[in-house]
């Protein structure tokens, strides 16, 4: 994967939070998201020439060097192919099903679409069927880094993913390099495997729910960064002194990454898409399906970017270094400095609401049995779980509390969503799609229904997803 140089022109840094998409009661919308809103909302598939065509195919390949494995590929590559379009632009991607036995669909990840391009079998989407295609068109309401994936069944494992990126219109950040590093899990068996073993290692163990926190449930033989892993390591060239920015996807079915580059702090700047005021950190915990913008000045000829699964299962690395130099990477496991990125350091540059009363609020539970590996919200396993109704432009509060010992990534579609912690100024609270709930915590969110028609809440572990742990929001006339 390349990256896009961009030379600094001394371009000041604007206090904005571009394209957030959230308004109306309480949230602040930006002008003309509304207008653009309404418009795209009776868009359906147009034969409109694609920007880009994505052909769904399936590969044998063999990216850590260990074993070649089968796997779903976009356009043969890797993880797929990076998009990049500019806020205000049209979206218009055509998805070519080339499997032969299987439908797809491409789920846009954090994108402010209206629902049905979103891409999810059975709720906003009819799955592409095979030898079929499908054309994904609407407004870009919003811009930052972003990723999509399919959102059938266990297609995502077999690295049916990639990078989405969207420019603003007038980029604030002055930078010299512009890098995607997009993080996966990667198997050397069938993960149609993975929940059957996981049933029957729960039964013949009698694992209990109160065995103490569990890091991870799958165990990965490999690591992957920009779909390269072990020795096949990805490098990219950055002088010392230049400003690089690198956008940081947590694109893996289940794995969290602590990430660090070695001798240089990294300035935060971007968490899951939107700015947010900027952060000096030494590392930070990426969550499942996360992402995160992040600053750094090069510092040297050669600097190992380490992406340790957590739990410390192995590594992801990939290397910074000056052109015409040989990349050296450090294979040695990470020595994480004292400054970790926390969820209460994150505030937007701008209000993003008010103190306003939710109209409507649900408290949730996290459920789960590790013995026979069902996963619940309010203990209702996915599909047959209640749909939870809100009517548009209500404000809804929304509360989690997780009662297992795993740590679960939760993702809401079709929506930001403001985090809501404790002594921080809620005019301010971060806008995410995607949030760890770690073991026996709550966290609380609130998000606007400013976007009907029927959206999926669910745990981004692919896993966790499959057998349960998911619920769907219905918007009601």
């Amino acid at each position: 994967m390349t990256g896009h140089e961009k030379i600094s022109t001394g371009v000041s840094r604007r206090r904005l939070l571009q394209g957030a998409g959230l308004g109306l009661a309480g949230l602040t919308l930006p002008k003309a998201v509304g207008a653009a809103r309404a418009a795209g909302a009776g868009l359906v598939p147009a034969p409109n020439p694609a920007d880009y065509v994505l052909k769904v195919q399936r590969a044998e390949i063999n990216p850590d060097g260990e074993k070649a494995v089968p796997a779903i590929l976009l356009n043969d590559r890797l993880p797929g192919p990076e998009l990049r379009f500019t806020e205000g632009e049209t979206f218009r991607v055509r998805v070519e099903n080339h499997l032969a036995d299987q439908p797809t669909t491409v789920h846009w990840h954090g994108m402010l679409v209206p629902d049905v391009m979103d891409g999810v079998p059975d709720i906003s989407q009819v799955a592409i069927a095979a030898q079929q295609s499908f054309v994904y068109e609407y407004p870009l309401l919003q811009n930052g880094t972003y990723w999509y994936h399919s959102h059938f069944s266990l297609q995502e494992q077999l690295g049916h993913s990639g990078p989405l990126i969207v420019e603003p219109k007038d980029e604030p950040l002055a930078y010299d390099r512009d890098y995607v590093i997009f993080l996966a899990d990667w198997l050397h068996s069938d993960p149609y495997e993975i929940i059957p073993g996981l049933i029957k290692e729960g039964e013949s163990q009698g694992m209990q729910m109160d065995a103490g926190p569990d890091l991870a449930d799958v165990d990965y033989p490999s690591f992957l960064l920009n779909g390269r892993g072990g020795k096949n390591f990805w490098s990219g060239a950055a002088r010392p002194g230049e400003r690089v920015r690198l956008r940081f996807i947590n694109g893996s079915a289940s794995s969290y990454f602590k990430v660090m580059i070695d001798g240089h702090p990294l300035t935060i700047t971007h968490a899951d898409g939107p700015a947010v005021r900027p952060v000096e950190v030494d590392w930070f915990l990426m969550a499942t399906a996360e992402c995160y913008d992040v600053l750094l000045t090069m510092g040297e000829t050669s600097a190992t970017i380490h992406a340790e699964a957590l739990g410390g299962a192995g590594q992801a690395l990939g290397v910074l270094h000056a052109p015409g130099t040989a990349p050296k990477v450090n294979a040695a496991k990470p020595k994480f400095g004292p400054r970790q990125l926390a969820y209460d350091q994150l505030q937007a540059p701008e209000p993003t609401g008010t103190f306003a009363k939710p109209d409507r609020v649900y408290e949730l539970t996290l459920n789960g049995d590790m013995r026979k590996y069902v996963w619940s919200i309010d203990n209702q396993v996915w599909p047959d779980a209640e749909p939870m109704i809100v009517k548009r432009g209500e404000l809804v509060e929304v509360s989690m509390k997780n009662t297992t010992p795993m740590i679960h990534p939760m993702h809401l579609h079709g929506h930001f969503f403001r985090l809501m912690l404790p002594g921080l100024d809620p005019r301010f609270a971060a806008l995410k799609h995607t949030v760890n709930v770690a073991p026996e915590e709550t966290l609380r969110f609130v998000f606007l229904a400013d976007n009907p028609g029927r959206w999926f809440f669910h745990c981004h572990n692919l896993y966790h997803l499959k057998t349960g742990m998911a619920r769907e929001w219905i918007y009601e006339l």
